[in-house]
């Protein structure tokens, strides 16, 4: 027996920011451009840029900046806040799954 585990984070009543939006921001980060982060993670470009949106609506700042094309094309970047938010997600993520698991291992193991 195993559990499953999925934090989703909300404001007013709508989520934003979930493992989804982790891995975006997380490709982001390492590809240096939503759309090949969107690629890798087989949704499509505006999907991401909405997901986006919608963690900028939360935040009340921007997540993402871009920067415009150029010899070698653009790129993009988790901004200060951007970069907090996924720190403090993986965060809290990391410490509610061990003390998940702590309780699932009490009540149903």
């Amino acid at each position: 027996m195993d559990f499953l585990a999925k934090l989703v984070l909300f404001e007013d009543g709508q989520s934003f920011f979930g493992p989804g939006v982790r891995d975006l921001y997380s490709y982001i980060e390492s590809e240096k451009s939503v759309k090949k982060a969107s690629e890798k993670m087989g949704m499509s470009y505006t999907k991401a840029w909405k997901m986006i949106h919608e963690v900028d609506k939360a935040l009340k700042a921007s997540s993402v900046t871009r920067i415009q094309g150029g010899p070698d094309g653009g790129s993009a970047h988790l901004t200060k806040e951007g970069k907090a938010l996924l720190e403090r997600y993986i965060e809290f993520e990391k410490q509610s799954k061990a003390l998940i698991k702590e309780c699932f291992e009490k009540t149903m193991l």
